[in-house]
């Protein structure tokens, strides 16, 4: 009998540990959360088999699905009683191996590109990672074999999986997933403080979504990758910059800022198809 122990009975991790269960990845899943209501409702919504209190050593697998700040302290625990593959499902990898140094070698740092605005246990989908990408960032001292056993957890839930180094992977999450999260964050703030919102449209909801996410987790993961957000955010404090000059000329000049950044939206569409 194969078995999971599931550390942070979440979105992320409850979807894995449902969407394993289903495709029989593990037969059996143990579950850890500080969070003892999350733990009685991963138990009774079926998501994890046993509740434990903490650590145990009757694993075949470690998954670490708790806010980047967490990481490295429960893989250290883990590794020191599962000799199979660990692997976590951080946004943010290279704050998380700087933390471990050195790597061990059964650790496999991954980052699932799945996700939602809702949070919890009850929140978690059997099939949240279907046809989505989940980024593998091994590095030196990782484990061949347990690089290719976690690659085959992930493609079991229908996932796809890439390679990318831990740089380019928290350099490009910066941009296209870090810095939107910032951004609505403030707006929301800014927003809020600027009157009521009893008018706001589908424009302001679609802009906002994601504004309603995790405190803990969103909090780790912009502190983590600070470092490479900040120039992202620099750069579009001056676009806004930008935008702001060319709305009160007006003309050609807003509308070619704009036009520019509807052709982008356009090409984006086109190439993620």
């Amino acid at each position: 009998m194969r078995s999971l122990l599931l550390i942070g009975t979440g979105l992320v991790g409850g979807s894995f540990a449902k969407a394993a269960k289903t495709r029989a990845v593990f037969d059996r899943i143990v579950g850890i959360d500080r969070d003892g209501g999350a733990l009685d409702r991963a138990l009774a919504l079926g998501i994890i088999d046993e509740a434990a209190d903490g650590a145990g050593s009757d694993c075949d697998a470690v998954c670490v699905a708790v806010p980047v700040g967490a990481i490295a302290k429960h893989v250290r625990e883990a590794v020191a009683y599962c000799d199979g593959p660990v692997f976590d499902v951080g946004s943010v990898k290279g704050a998380v191996i700087d933390a471990l140094d050195p790597v061990p070698p059964n650790f496999v740092p991954c980052h699932p590109i799945a996700g939602s605005d809702l949070q919890g246990p009850a929140a978690a989908r059997a099939d949240l990672f279907e046809d989505q990408t989940v980024v593998m960032t091994p590095v030196a001292e990782t484990d061949d074999g347990a690089a290719k056993a976690v690659r085959g957890y992930w493609e079991a839930v229908g996932a796809r999986v890439v390679v990318q180094t831990p740089a380019f992977h928290d350099e490009r999450f910066a941009l296209v997933s870090h810095l939107p999260h910032l951004v609505a964050f403030a707006f929301m703030d800014a927003a809020a403080d600027a009157g009521p919102l009893d008018h706001a449209g589908n424009g302001f909801r679609d802009f906002v979504r994601i504004a309603g996410a995790d405190v803990e987790v969103w909090s780790d993961i912009l502190h983590a990758n600070a470092g490479r957000i900040r120039p992202r955010l620099d750069q579009l404090v001056r676009a806004l910059g930008d935008f702001g000059t060319a709305m009160e000329r007006g003309g050609e000049s807003l509308r070619g800022r704009i036009g520019s950044a509807v052709d982008a939206k356009r090409a984006f569409d086109k190439a993620d198809r």
